[in-house]
């Protein structure tokens, strides 16, 4: 994927807000994302290499294919839909923050526009969108925060 330097400036600060997520909001925020749907209710089905790169596992491949050999022909694989099993939020972290830029938009951008474009189609594609959803991130991190800070001001609350 070929990225002018506009489009590469906002990945990157994309990324950085991304990162900038707790654990929690971080890994819901994938996890939202690669079992979304779009507006019309079908499933985005997300590419495998997505899942992969984003630290997603087959969940007992090895295991069903020992103990069913006989349903793992080619058809039957068609058939039945994979089951993934998603990463730890602080390996799924960690994997983020070591993706370059072009891997990152290259799965990730791809994969929050396919969940969030049927939801704000204004947000239109390339640049534009990616720099709506730097600004959507930022506000689910400061979100965030101020929960975070709410339940702790009511926790102390209740020892002074």
């Amino acid at each position: 994927m070929k990225m002018n330097s506009q489009f590469r400036t906002f990945a990157k600060q994309v990324q950085v807000d991304l990162l900038a997520l707790n654990d929690a909001d971080l890994f819901r925020t994938i996890h939202q994302w690669v079992g979304g749907e779009n507006a019309s209710g079908a499933s985005l089905n997300v590419a495998e290499d997505t899942l992969l790169v984003l630290g997603y596992t087959r969940e007992g491949s090895e295991t069903e294919a020992l103990l069913h050999p006989q349903d793992n022909a080619p058809a039957d694989e068609d058939a039945r839909p994979s089951q993934w099993q998603a990463p730890s939020p602080h390996h799924l972290r960690t994997l983020l923050t070591t993706m370059d830029v072009n891997l990152f938009a290259q799965h990730v951008i791809t994969l929050a526009f396919q969940s969030l474009h049927t939801i704000y189609p204004e947000w239109y594609e390339g640049v534009t969108f990616s720099a709506h959803l730097a600004n959507y991130l930022r506000q689910l991190s400061t979100e965030s925060a101020k929960y975070d800070e709410s339940v702790v001001h009511r926790r102390m609350g209740k020892y002074l």
